[in-house]
């Protein structure tokens, strides 16, 4: 039987010439765009295809399943840096630039050091930190001297008044006392309160040896009453000498635990003085700088990103506040977009929530952003509402600058019966599917679309779910099926 072609002559040629120009075809198709001669009128129930047409159209088919569709307003939007994530790294002070270790392009780390830079009045703050940890070590190791002082003139006092009552009975008392505080330290206090316990010792021994001479009538009693008067005199000076001891020695360590505190709070301003003058919280302890090192400062990356431009030399002086380098990290960007008043039946979108973005760079792809502010105030020169979500950028397809369109949900979601959106064939008005119903067989059905949501399309009637569609290959099924053959 012979066959008569009623399409254009570029449709013959990529039937007979294995579909060389499928690609121009499934766009026409998709779009609508075919030739008015291209008509369906006659065309077959069905198409067929050989195992050979088959392979070469590369058919794939999808069922049609039931999705929760959300209807979606675009809005136009643009890319750009994360604000938090892109910044002029300035000078804190006036000095000259030693060295600059980076260049454009270069990908840095956090804490890396990205150039060094020299300041003398840097220098005389690090100093000034440095003498008041030396003050403070001073001031601490002074209070801790007294401390150990007060402690031991306490314990020893405390001994001494406990054997003065046994006196004179245990006479080797004085020297073994003296022996087990041999190693502790006392200050002048040992020679003062030692020696008015040896001095009290020795007159009640003296007086002690003289009450039998007395009463025997060997030593007068005049002799016995002036060494009873030494015993007590002596005795009263020892108190007398503990006592003051005592106290002294307690102001003495209060006034050293002040000094201490003072050389702290010294220390502290010193070093608050030097995190205000260099912009940020000091990160290592100044004293373990190098002192021929004092007034170099490190410039370092706050964070891990990319060089973007070096704004000074080597050797040249900067100001305070001027900038010095140019970083930014570009693995998550910033989508901005204005909702106009007749969008603004979306502005129930809430920070968290996740939004669709496209960009004309990546035809075909869809990208999550997380919405992370939406404006409170209508902006009366542009009459919209601001939002701003946060985009992955991990790959670094995306670049700042780049217009994209954002997908806004608009109203509730709902289950409907679903396909893909590139099943969908159009042609003089008319819109079908190709639904397969055998091997190799498949067979053009009449659908009525409703809401579109990237990637998929509601089918309001005329499929089923679970049959399945052509979601590639659709161009030269319509093809095949515009062929007709003669009586």
């Amino acid at each position: 039987m012979k066959r008569r072609w009623i399409i254009i002559p570029l449709a013959a040629v990529v039937v007979v010439a294995g579909y060389a120009g499928f690609h121009f075809l499934e766009s026409a198709v998709h779009t609508g765009s075919l030739p008015a001669e291209a008509e369906i009128t006659g065309a077959r129930e069905s198409v067929t295809l050989s195992p050979e047409k088959s392979e070469a159209a590369g058919i794939h088919t999808e069922p049609v399943v039931t999705k929760e569709l959300r209807p979606q307003r675009m809005v136009p939007g643009r890319l750009d840096y994360n604000a938090t994530r892109h910044v002029q790294v300035k000078s804190p002070f006036n000095g000259l630039i030693r060295r600059i270790d980076v260049k454009v392009g270069d990908r840095v780390t956090e804490g890396q050091v990205m150039a060094v830079v020299d300041s003398p009045d840097l220098g005389e703050r690090r100093a000034d930190v440095f003498q008041r940890v030396t003050d403070l070590q001073q001031a601490t190791n002074e209070h801790d001297w007294w401390h150990s002082i007060q402690a031991n003139v306490d314990e020893l006092v405390a001994r001494l008044k406990e054997s003065q009552e046994s006196l004179p009975a245990d006479k080797d008392e004085a020297e073994k006392i003296e022996k087990d505080f041999a190693d502790k330290p006392l200050g002048d206090y040992r020679q003062q309160v030692l020696g008015a316990y040896s001095r009290m010792c020795l007159d009640a021994q003296l007086s002690t040896n003289i009450k039998s001479a007395a009463a025997s009538g060997a030593v007068a009693g005049r002799a016995k009453l002036e060494l009873d008067t030494a015993r007590d005199t002596s005795r009263a000076k020892f108190l007398a000498v503990c006592e003051q001891a005592t106290f002294d020695v307690k102001q003495t360590h209060i006034k050293a635990e002040s000094a201490m505190k003072d050389a702290e709070r010294r220390l502290a301003v010193a070093r608050q003085r030097l995190d205000l003058f260099v912009g940020q919280t000091h990160d290592e302890p100044v004293d373990s700088t190098s002192e021929a090192m004092l007034s170099t400062w490190p410039v370092k990356a706050p964070f891990t990103a990319t060089v973007e431009e070096v704004l000074f030399a080597p050797r040249e002086r900067i100001q305070m506040g001027e900038g010095l380098l140019q970083i930014a990290d570009a693995s998550r960007l910033w989508v901005h977009a204005d909702i106009r008043e007749k969008d603004w039946s979306a502005l129930s979108i809430t920070p968290g929530q996740q939004i669709s973005v496209q960009t004309p760079a990546l035809k075909g792809e869809t990208l999550d952003a997380t919405v992370a502010f939406v404006g409170r105030t209508v902006a009366p020169e542009t009459r919209a509402v601001p939002l701003t979500a946060d985009i992955d950028n991990q790959a670094g397809l995306l670049r700042p600058g780049m217009f994209v369109r954002v997908l806004l949900p608009d109203g509730k979601p709902r289950k409907c019966l679903a396909v893909p959106q590139s099943a969908i064939t159009a042609n003089e008005g008319r819109t079908f599917v190709f639904v397969e119903t055998g091997e190799r067989e498949y067979h053009p059905r009449d659908v009525k679309t409703g809401l579109s949501v990237e990637p998929w399309i509601e089918i309001v009637s005329g499929l089923e779910a679970g049959e399945k569609v052509v979601t590639k290959g659709t161009a030269i099924l319509k093809a095949e099926l515009l062929l007709e053959p003669e009586d």
